[in-house]
């Protein structure tokens, strides 16, 4: 599907270092290892790694690889092998064109780009189909690692005041649920990096 794309994105990493799939799940992990340090433990544990190993794959994922500067599809082919998914979605006269390669780190999920225009790439972590999306009813639902940003904004929480977008890393929803200890409503921070629920919180001073 992707060969009219090829010769640009082969031409553009030729020469150049380009990162695996097995280490960009290093550097999407290493900002977990503080965000939800739990869950990033024992993911580092089965997988034989380090917090180490993934502040290097995540460094050279932002500083020194090629493949976090990719502007099409065809080159994270290249770079990473035939998707396990993809295809083409058409609005009016519109095509857009989407990749999603299963993320073993992370069974059941799979990272995905669409091609949103020219030289543009948007990208998220999503659950892959026909996996079951987990209840989400309450706060003691919403553990780390337990939903998506999409499926958390898809819930019956809420309502959801704010949505502070700081890019893959950091992201935060601020929200109103009910406090399952005094029964009564208040804010919370929902943080997420690469998309995935990494922790919440109450917001301090507000009920």
């Amino acid at each position: 599907m992707f060969d009219s794309d090829r010769a640009d994105g082969e031409g553009k990493m030729a020469g150049e270092p380009v990162t695996t799939l097995h280490d960009f799940q290093l550097s999407m992990l290493h900002p977990m290892c503080e965000s939800a340090p739990t869950q990033a433990a024992g993911l580092l544990d089965r997988i034989g790694a380090t917090s180490a190993d993934t502040a290097v794959a995540q460094a050279r994922w932002w500083f020194g690889d090629a493949t976090n500067n990719f502007t099409t599809i065809a080159e994270y082919v290249t770079a990473w092998g035939a998707p396990d998914s993809d295809g083409i979605e058409r609005y009016g006269e519109r095509e857009i064109r989407s990749a999603r390669w299963d993320l073993p780190f992370w069974p059941g999920m799979q990272f995905e780009f669409r091609a949103m225009g020219p030289r543009h790439l948007f990208h998220r972590m999503l659950r892959k189909p026909g996996v079951p999306v987990p209840r989400l009813d309450s706060i003691e639902d919403l553990i780390p690692w337990s939903c998506t940003k999409e499926e958390f904004l898809g819930s019956g929480l809420g309502p959801f005041d704010e949505d502070i977008d700081l890019g893959s890393i950091g992201n935060r929803i601020d929200f109103e649920a009910v406090d399952p200890k005094s029964g009564r409503r208040r804010r919370y921070r929902a943080r997420f990096d690469w998309c995935l629920l990494q922790s919440v919180e109450p917001v301090v001073g507000l009920f």
